[in-house]
């Protein structure tokens, strides 16, 4: 694709044993009506199946025949589906970076397989890419050419709802979102990262956000590979945030997330596989805890201070899980697991066996030997 034809949009969705809800969040995004955006796929090795027996690529082939008949019938610019997919099972922070290097768009969407976009997403997030009110209004003119004012935010942050669907699709909102934080208006320089880290007024997920995919790239470029489920958007928003020099949060309703579909749900752990991705956080904060030990001039006591009782925090949650969701039979390999990932020594302080919890210094000697880093 040439950079003159290509789209101002990707949208990037991760597959892996999600394929019951792919179909429709593929529709919620092929139904847009905006113009300048491609869809990417990227299967992770699954090996689930729909209810009707289909694999990911099966059903992303039938998307892409309803995609060009539904597109032509509303009298819509045809969009790009593409499948891609990894040979192995390498987590989401490697599914994201391949989506981004793949992508051909100013901005990517990260649009996870079990949720949805709500109608009129893409050309409402357009819309508020630049300071001039009348960039992308209808996926034309400037958003159709894939281009866009100098004046352009680097993140787009749309308000998300969470909820659950039914079988026939109809979502109910929940009373609360507690990965809704968002701050309406806009936000520049290290305010934008300071916002998030402490003042808790942005949610740091990768999903329900326009971002430059240079701001991506810039983050890849700090993050070795790493095969890591848990905590991987604090990792990547961590270096967006970062490095974001405009933030804009809008007050239109863009992305619906669904409740209890994922790793953060509380069904019961039964596998070594399945528990290895819960400890994976501890890749996370071994990365970040490198960065702020490497670079201590650029990071305040406070900012440093919150890091560390993020990454306790995550370890005492896969201490709960560890008790509370997964099951007898490899409670002992689990607990083996964990303390290979957080390190023995770390898991022990936490749990008050031994000593004060560490601080930021001693956390990354802790973390980064222990981690699964390659």
């Amino acid at each position: 694709m040439s950079k003159s034809t290509s789209p101002l949009i990707s949208v990037c969705l991760p597959v892996y044993e999600t394929e019951p809800y792919l179909e429709a969040c593929l529709r919620s995004v092929i139904t847009q009506d905006f113009d300048s955006f491609e869809i990417l796929v990227l299967n992770d090795a699954s090996f689930g199946r729909d209810e009707r027996g289909r694999s990911t690529k099966k059903i992303v082939r039938a998307m892409e025949k309803e995609c060009k008949k539904v597109r032509k019938l509303s009298g819509l610019a045809p969009v790009e589906l593409h499948y891609i997919e990894h040979s192995e099972n390498r987590g989401l922070v490697e599914v994201r970076r391949t989506l981004v290097y793949e992508a051909h768009g100013k901005y990517i969407l990260q649009c996870d397989s079990d949720d949805q976009l709500e109608a009129g997403a893409l050309k409402a997030l357009a819309k508020a890419v630049s300071t001039g009110s009348t960039t992308a209004n209808s996926g034309s003119t400037t958003a159709n050419s894939g281009s866009a004012a100098a004046a352009d935010c680097d993140i787009v942050h749309g308000t998300s709802t969470a909820g659950t669907f039914d079988s026939e699709n109809k979502f109910t909102s929940a009373k609360e979102n507690r990965y809704g934080a968002i701050h309406y208006g806009k936000l520049e320089g290290r305010e934008i990262f300071t916002r998030w880290l402490l003042g808790k007024e942005v949610a740091g997920t990768s999903w329900g956000k326009l971002i430059s995919r240079e701001l991506f790239l810039k983050a890849f470029e700090n993050i070795p590979y790493t095969e890591c489920n848990m905590a991987e958007d604090f990792l990547l928003f961590f270096y967006i945030s970062l490095n974001a020099k405009s933030y804009t949060g809008i007050e239109t309703k863009v992305y619906r997330y669904r409740l209890n579909s994922g790793m953060t749900g509380t069904r019961k752990i039964s596998t070594p596989l399945a528990w290895r991705k819960i400890c994976s956080a501890a890749s996370v904060f071994a990365i970040i805890s490198q960065y702020m030990q490497n670079k201590p001039e650029a990071f305040s006591n406070e900012e440093v201070e919150e890091v560390r009782r993020r990454t306790v925090f995550y370890l005492n949650n896969n201490l709960k899980q560890l008790r509370e969701t997964v099951v007898p039979e490899i409670q002992d390999k689990a607990r083996a697991m964990l303390c290979e990932y957080w390190g023995t020594d770390f898991v022990e302080r936490v749990e008050g066996r031994c000593g004060a919890e560490p601080n930021i210094i001693n956390l990354r000697n802790l973390l980064f030997k222990n981690s699964k880093i390659y």
